[in-house]
């Protein structure tokens, strides 16, 4: 399966979770997410927990915390 994280692609397996992915994409990343100090959004805006599901060409977009 494929999804998009800031743009750039990654294969993960099945059944895999935004956290999956994140460490995927990259390591530093994923820490910064569970500190807190990033937040994932999916394409349409809304905030995505490290524990959601993922589907096939689904698009997640990492942004700091304000």
């Amino acid at each position: 399966m494929k999804v998009f994280v800031n743009r750039k692609e990654i294969a993960i397996f099945t059944g895999a979770r935004v956290i999956d992915a994140l460490r995927s994409y990259s390591l530093r990343s994923a820490g910064f997410v569970l500190k807190g100090t990033y937040i994932v959004f999916d394409r349409f805006g809304n905030i995505t927990g490290p524990d959601g599901r993922l589907t096939d060409g689904q698009i997640l977009t990492i942004r700091k915390t304000k």
